[in-house]
């Protein structure tokens, strides 16, 4: 009876270690930066082994694409509370600019989605990759379908896209808005001031623009009535 309650404590400890190791990771990310990151700083910052890292993730990729599915799904549960206590219908501006607040505290997630593409995915395997895909699916799904009860003019199977745009948006942003430190220097001097562009403010006004394009095209003529929202 007791070999059960063994391997059961066993289990428990390991998937806390993992856990230590992501923590460990994400903390360094947001002092440090990727690039400069190494296996073997994480397992010194969470106390462990150097080779204790192989044991949970192949590689650094593998490691920070874990956080990634951490932070994405805190993120979409922060989005779904919001869609959720928004009034229905709710005004466009509203909308865009709650989904720019779920943003607000979140300068870590951006830099991580900005790396997601070009960085973590460039050095998993397919099951990774499918694992990581198949949440993503799954949550903007469920959060799409949110925004569609916010939104009248979203038609039912939209709002999963639009939320897909609107992570290409945040990614473009980050980049735009992240210059190099010789480029920032550029941006300083007269008559450069158009690439100074900050998150915060170009972010909101790409969403407002991009909700109320959706929300031109999917008005109707005047001699028609307009759309009734999903139930």
């Amino acid at each position: 009876m007791s070999e059960p309650k063994r391997r059961a404590m066993r289990a428990d400890q390991k998937q806390a270690r993992r856990q230590a190791l992501i923590d460990a990771a994400w903390q360094l990310f947001q002092t440090t930066g990727y690039q400069t990151i190494t296996m073997a700083d994480v397992a010194e910052q969470a106390g462990l082994a150097k080779g204790t890292v192989y044991l949970y993730f192949k590689t650094k990729e593998e490691l920070f694409l874990a956080i990634q599915v951490q932070q994405f799904a805190e993120w979409f549960d922060d989005l779904d509370a919001r869609f959720a206590a928004a009034a229905r219908p709710a005004a466009t501006a509203a909308v865009a600019e709650l989904i720019c607040a779920s943003l607000e505290h979140r300068a870590a997630l951006a830099g991580l989605l900005a790396i997601l593409h070009t960085v973590l995915e460039q050095n998993i395997d397919v099951a990774a990759a499918l694992s990581f895909k198949r949440m993503l699916l799954e949550r903007l799904t469920h959060t799409g379908g949110q925004l569609e009860r916010c939104l009248p003019f979203v038609a039912a199977g939209q709002g999963a896209p639009i939320l897909l745009q609107i992570y290409a948006l945040i990614i473009g942003v980050v980049h735009l808005s992240s210059p190099a430190p010789s480029v920032r220097q550029v941006i300083e001097l007269p008559g450069m001031e158009i690439f100074a562009i900050p998150f915060g403010p170009t972010f909101a006004a790409a969403v407002g623009a991009l909700l109320r394009g959706y929300e031109r095209s999917a008005a109707p003529p005047p001699d028609q009535p307009a759309r009734q929202p999903a139930a």
